[in-house]
C-alpha cells in the first residue's frame, strides 16, 4: 500500500511530542548511520505558532538528534539532547523542535541516518478566522511484530501483527483530503 505525501504528513501528526525548542545550527554532527541508528516510527508534532517537533525512534541512544530541513532544499539543520528510554521500551525516542518556521510553508525534513526525505507544513497564522478541520484517533501503538496484535499480545514476535492495511489507517489515507491535520490522543469531557 503506498500513501500521498500529504497523508504520511497527515499520518506523522498522530503523535504528540514534549520536545524542548533548541537553536539552529548548520553543521550536522558525524555519526555512523547503521541498522542501531536507521530511524523508525517517524513522526511530527505542533511545536508552537512558529514551530514543529520532530520525533523518532532507534535502537540506540543518538549523543545529538538532529533534523536538517528547508523549503526547497535540507539547508538549515537542528539539534538537541533528548535521547530517551525507559525500562520496559527496545528504543530510544529522540525529539528535536524545529522553530522560527513561516506559517503555512510546506518544509522538507530528514531525521539522522534517514534515507529518505518526508514533509510538514506549518500551521496557518492565527487570527485570519478560516476554519480548519481534522480527524482524532485514539493510540493505535507499535505495528508489525514488536507491536499491537489482533490476539492482544504486544511484543517481540507478536501473532498477526497489526500492519499499515488496519481499517484506521485506511480510512485516514482515504479520508486524508477532508482534513487539515489529525489529532492523537484523549478528550477530556467530565459529567455535569
Amino acid at each position: 500500500m503506498s500513501f500521498s505525501q500529504r497523508t504520511l504528513t497527515a499520518l506523522a501528526f498522530a503523535s504528540v511530542v514534549l520536545a524542548a525548542p533548541v537553536a539552529d545550527g548548520p553543521e550536522v554532527p558525524a555519526v555512523v548511520c547503521n541498522a542501531n541508528t536507521a530511524p523508525h516510527q517517524i513522526r511530527v508534532a505542533y511545536g508552537g505558532p512558529d514551530a514543529m517537533a520532530v520525533s523518532w525512534n532507534t535502537n540506540q541512544k543518538l549523543a545529538k538528534p538532529t533534523v536538517e530541513y528547508g523549503e526547497e532544499e535540507l539547508e538549515r539543520s537542528a539539534s538537541s539532547a533528548i535521547s530517551t528510554t525507559y525500562p520496559t521500551s527496545s528504543t530510544y525516542n529522540n525529539h528535536v523542535t524545529i522553530s522560527k518556521l513561516k506559517a503555512d510553508t510546506v518544509y522538507h525534513y530528514k531525521p539522522q541516518c534517514a534515507t529518505q526525505t518526508y514533509t510538514f507544513r506549518t500551521v496557518r497564522q492565527a487570527g485570519k478566522g478560516e476554519a480548519m478541520s481534522f480527524a482524532m484517533v485514539g493510540d493505535m501503538g507499535t505495528f508489525g511484530p514488536d507491536g499491537l496484535s489482533l490476539t492482544g499480545k504486544v511484543g517481540v514476535g507478536a501473532a498477526n501483527p497489526l500492519t499499515t492495511t488496519h481499517t484506521t489507517i485506511v480510512s485516514l489515507n482515504e479520508l486524508a483530503p477532508t482534513y487539515d491535520f489529525v489529532w492523537h490522543g484523549m478528550l477530556a469531557m467530565s459529567r455535569s
